[in-house]
């Protein structure tokens, strides 16, 4: 077989850091290698300087019978020029031009680059989107597909420049589990069509059922290397690392406090025993005066059961100035329709599953426990530090009275970082202003309606996806049932609801919707209402949608008259919900989510939020809310403004961090105006000239029962904060 990829005694060096020490392997054409090993390891800097984005200070790489580096020496800028074109790259977080269409991203460099006409340039990016199952999305910008979509285009741009070598970091890493699948899919048939790849990945499984060869690297040396690595470790580390992967399948609450770091999951695991939805944060407050207690930390607490843990500097560290970190001790607690839980009284039961901790069919509470968890390592380590400061507020999740009431005089640091960021290589540096209402409708009853004279229909949507208000709202692919339903609602003339009902909160996307209704027989073309069923189940497959007539009548129902039936409807249906407005940057900045509809008492009740990060469209579109509010005579029953913050592009706080994290990770962190509401928006609107910047590790779908935490990304997440306690921030 012919030798594509030839690496000898390869070294780099960071500083006086040697991150790869003396690397050597070699690549097979057609052949696939995987690359596993723990955060930090040097594994995706090894990529980079395969693919001459990063310089190698000693060794050898040949590409295809060319050298790009011999013996510590590059070649010239020729043989460089047709090595690059040998070589491309699918970056964990896409690198999609934002602006532009999906085609466009895919023509883009073929024209630039290969100097192809634009009829042959779009032939070729038509067939890949053909090969990635996405034709259907050529027009779309990337902002409209999901996480899964956007690493399939990220794949098809690379297939069109017909290189030799495909490389590709951690391609699923930024990816929602339940996307993952559909990325490794055309990964492995690729495989199948023997496409030269070296992938760097935590999909253990993956990489076991596709590589042709594995390396196990740890602090930038190869350890291990072979077919067998996975199933057959030879090396201590190895065996150790490949734990969590390799334990008994038939054993899933694996013990979570051996996986590393183990510093940070012990009280992850320790706070998860604990009960703590939002106004239920009591214990979970005595476990932390505990903690401090135990440690003799100084630490002050209220009657909202907020706490601040101070740790006092090291004797190196005196004159730095103090550094706090934030995270809340409440959890959004929604459950499956199966799940017996109590979140009043019952621990959540932890799950891993590869690279992944979830629960057992309830929220896992990863946010903001995994932020809890790395303050509590923190202050429990040896880490020399300057005066540390943890503030850990309560009920962020609902009425944010934590941070409201906190007495901000007990806070000397002057930049706070808060842990809920949610998504590893962003920071927030704004949060979006958000308004809350819940609105009722009086039932009345039609006590003149025949039920013999109707036909009752049960509509229902189940299983879909829900999520975050804020973080999950642009994301299409989840959908809104009770919007769905409104859809099939608004088309039937004269319905009257007999029952409502959906999961969700106002700062929940709901994932299940159901309403009962009546309509005089043959009133309403049926066939019309399954057309509208069809479409919908072809944009959401993987969901429940079911319509079916009511066979057997309880004569007993009670029904409502049309006039409350219509209002209900109406609104659900004019309500302007999801993604709204974006910003030039393609940030979105304006978005709106119909969070419930249920019956409560003797009346409808209805959740609803905005959130705009521009005041000028928040107030366009609270005239138009108000016109849908009296026109359908909805009684406003409470409602709640939470602060947002503008950006400070020039502090030293996001300064330092951004050029940490990028020594780190030899990439620029993002920074992005979120349509989470953070407390930063109360610190920074009570506390004169503070600081405040949001970061985190990989959560997914959080708010509902598929949260997931990614545990490499909780790992570096820990070695990032580590090292930010060290910064002088006055340099």
């Amino acid at each position: 077989m012919k030798e594509i990829l030839k690496v000898e005694n390869v070294c780099k060096y960071y500083g006086k850091e040697k991150v790869l020490n003396d690397i050597s392997f070699s690549l097979n054409e057609g052949e696939t290698l995987c690359i596993i090993g723990p955060s930090g390891s040097g594994k995706s800097t090894l990529l980079r300087c395969i693919n001459n984005l990063e310089k190698i200070d000693n060794g050898t790489v040949k590409i295809d019978e060319n050298y790009l580096i011999k013996d510590g020496k590059y070649s010239d800028k020729e043989v460089i020029k047709k090595i690059n074109m040998n070589t491309r790259m699918v970056f964990q977080d896409f690198n999609l031009f934002p602006h532009i269409s999906v085609l466009e991203n895919i023509t883009f460099a073929q024209e630039k680059v290969l100097k192809r006409s634009k009829e042959e340039a779009k032939e070729i990016a038509i067939k890949m989107l053909k090969k990635i199952g996405l034709e259907e999305k050529k027009e779309m910008y990337p902002c409209n597909l999901s996480g899964g979509q956007k690493q399939r285009v990220a794949i098809a741009r690379c297939l069109a420049m017909d290189s030799k070598l495909l490389c590709m970091d951690e391609p699923t890493s930024a990816l929602d589990p339940e996307l993952v699948g559909e990325v490794l899919k055309v990964i492995k048939e690729l495989s199948n069509e023997n496409k030269t790849m070296i992938i760097v990945t935590h999909e253990i499984a993956f990489a076991r059922e596709v590589a042709d060869k594995i390396i196990f690297m740890d602090n930038g040396q190869i350890i291990e290397s072979g077919k067998e690595v996975i199933d057959n470790p030879k090396n201590e580390r190895t065996k150790e690392f490949l734990k969590r992967f390799n334990y008994n399948k038939g054993e899933k609450k694996m013990n979570i406090e051996n996986i590393e770091p183990k510093e940070v999951f012990k009280y992850f695991k320790q706070i998860s025993d604990i009960p703590r939805n939002s106004a239920n944060e009591k214990n979970i407050r005595d476990y932390i005066v505990e903690f401090a207690k135990k440690r003799g930390l100084s630490y002050y607490t209220d009657e909202y059961y907020n706490v601040i843990v101070t740790k006092p500097a090291d004797e190196e560290y005196k004159e730095y100035d103090t550094l706090a970190f934030q995270a809340h001790l409440d959890m959004v607690c929604e459950k499956t329709t199966t799940s017996t839980h109590d979140f009043t009284k019952d621990p959540i039961s932890l799950i891993v599953e590869e690279d992944y901790i979830r629960a057992d069919n309830t929220t896992l509470g990863a946010d903001n426990g995994a932020g809890v968890s790395l303050m509590l390592a923190l202050l429990d380590s040896n880490i020399k530090m300057p005066k540390l400061e943890c503030i850990f507020t309560v009920q962020e999740e609902t009425t944010m009275i934590g941070v409201k009431e906190i007495d901000i005089n007990k806070i000397s640091a002057k930049r706070i970082i808060s842990l809920d960021c949610g998504k590893e290589g962003k920071m927030i540096i704004s949060s979006a202003n958000c308004m809350e209402w819940y609105g009722k409708i009086n039932i009345e009853y039609d006590k003149k309606v025949q039920l013999e004279d109707y036909y009752i229909y049960n509509l229902e949507y189940s299983n879909f996806r829900g999520g975050h208000s804020g973080g999950n709202i642009a994301d299409v692919t989840r959908g809104n049932p009770i919007k769905l339903g409104a859809q099939v609602l608004n088309e039937i003339d004269k319905v009257k609801i007999i029952d409502i009902s959906s999961s969700g909160k106002v700062n929940v996307i709901p994932r299940e919707f159901k309403v009962q209704f009546a309509v005089e027989k043959n009133s309403f073309d049926v066939s019309k209402i399954e057309d509208i069923l069809l479409k919908q189940r072809e944009n959401f497959n993987n969901e429940n949608i079911v319509f079916e007539k009511v066979k057997n009548i309880d004569k007993n129902l009670k029904v409502m008259d049309s006039d409350v039936s219509e209002r209900v409807i109406k609104f659900m249906y004019d309500f302007n919900n999801g993604a709204l407005n974006f910003d030039s940057e393609k940030n979105q900045i304006l978005s709106a989510n119909l969070g419930a509809v249920n019956i409560v008492d003797n009346y409808i009740r209805i959740d609803y939020s905005l959130r705009s990060n521009n005041t000028k469209l928040k107030q366009d579109y609270l005239e138009k809310l108000k016109e849908q509010v009296k026109e359908n005579k909805l009684e406003i029953i409470w409602s709640q403004e939470l602060y947002g913050f503008e950006p400070d592009y020039n502090s030293n706080l996001v300064k330092y961090v951004s050029d940490l994290y990028k020594k780190n990770n030899n990439k620029k962190i993002e920074k992005i105006i979120t349509q989470g509401v953070l407390e930063g928006g109360f610190f920074k609107k009570r506390m004169e000239n503070v600081d405040y910047i949001a970061i985190g590790p990989n959560t997914f779908d959080v708010h509902s029962p598929r949260e997931r935490l990614s545990i490499s990304s909780m790992e570096r997440m820990w070695n990032l904060v580590k090292e930010i306690v060290q910064i002088d921030f006055n340099k």
